[in-house]
């Protein structure tokens, strides 16, 4: 009798210590199911599945819009795989030359052996960022422009003078980040006294850790000040020329 009820002790005690979370079920994780960047720039997309079953994974990647399966000696795409104790991490690089447009990739995981497969969907957004420069006269303001295009959320946006100092740090500036309307948003960066040719930067945060920059030139006109001062001179050498 004292053994069986041991018994059930030893059972209740261990079916407490099994908690329900700690499961180890197969499921694919996307590293950023929606990604957002730059037209005609490099990008990579990732998958992992974690807790895969024991033996042979084989996997794809396949872009949705064509139904287009990738390999990796595919022109302008680079798959590699990672297999971890816990996990098989799967990625697709898309070079610049063929990211051209917003797209969906499908990863799947696949164990043919017991007909299993697991699939995850990254899908790719891509923006355009145009910049609008500026030509004044010396000592007049100016007003320089991003206009970021086909964006699907409010960017946090900086600017940089030509010495890569942030003008919000700075006297004599002042800028508009902007908002998203309808796929559009516009910063502007406004140049209180425009002194000489400048290249301004104007920095995009898709993400924190992967800014996007984009020049925008200030052009500036001396020739009218040149002029007065030439006047000048040649005033002052007659009024000297005359005494």
């Amino acid at each position: 009798m004292n053994f069986q009820l041991l018994l059930v002790a030893f059972l209740f005690a261990n079916s407490l210590g099994n908690d329900p979370s700690e499961t180890t079920e197969t499921t694919v994780e996307v590293s950023r199911p929606a990604y957002i960047g730059h037209m005609n720039t490099t990008m990579s997309v990732s998958c992992s599945l974690l807790h895969p079953p024991a033996g042979n994974i084989t996997t794809t990647w396949t872009r949705k819009s064509d139904s287009k399966v990738i390999e990796d000696s595919e022109t302008g795409f680079t798959v590699t795989t990672v297999s971890g104790k816990n996990n098989v991490t799967l990625t697709l690089t898309i070079d610049k030359a063929v990211n051209t447009q917003d797209d969906s990739y499908e990863c799947k995981f696949e164990k043919k052996d017991v007909s299993q497969s697991w699939t995850g969907t990254a899908d790719v957004y891509l923006f355009i960022v145009t910049p609008h420069g500026a030509a004044v006269d010396v000592g007049d303001s100016a007003t320089l422009s991003c206009v970021m295009t086909d964006i699907v959320k409010n960017l946090t946006v900086t600017w940089e003078n030509g010495e890569g100092s942030d003008v919000d740090d700075l006297q004599g500036y002042s800028f508009v980040e902007g908002i998203n309307e309808k796929g559009t948003q516009t910063s502007t960066l406004t140049i209180e006294e425009a002194k000489k040719d400048e290249t301004y930067t104007c920095t995009l945060y898709p993400y924190e850790d992967e800014p996007y920059h984009t020049d925008v030139e200030l052009e500036v006109d001396n020739s009218e000040r040149a002029l007065k001062l030439s006047t000048l001179l040649t005033a002052l050498l007659f009024i000297w020329s005359s005494l």
